[in-house]
């Protein structure tokens, strides 16, 4: 049986978002082909308007060994 469910819009970005950041197990075989189904039909995160997060630059060379 087949329901319709419908998500209001800030639903469906939130969607949007957890299809584009899925893990790594939904990347890899079947998973991918259906990941990519559902990602066409959704279509791409919109992206949010106003000033980008600053890039933080860390000194990690105390890590190289």
């Amino acid at each position: 049986m087949q329901q319709e469910v419908f998500f209001s819009a800030d639903e469906m970005q939130i969607i949007r978002v957890c299809l584009q950041n899925a893990p790594i197990p939904y990347d890899q075989g079947e998973g991918a082909k259906k990941l990519k189904q559902l990602q066409e039909k959704v279509g791409e995160p919109i992206p949010l308007k106003g000033e980008p997060l600053p890039l933080i630059k860390c000194d990690l060379t105390k890590y190289e060994k």
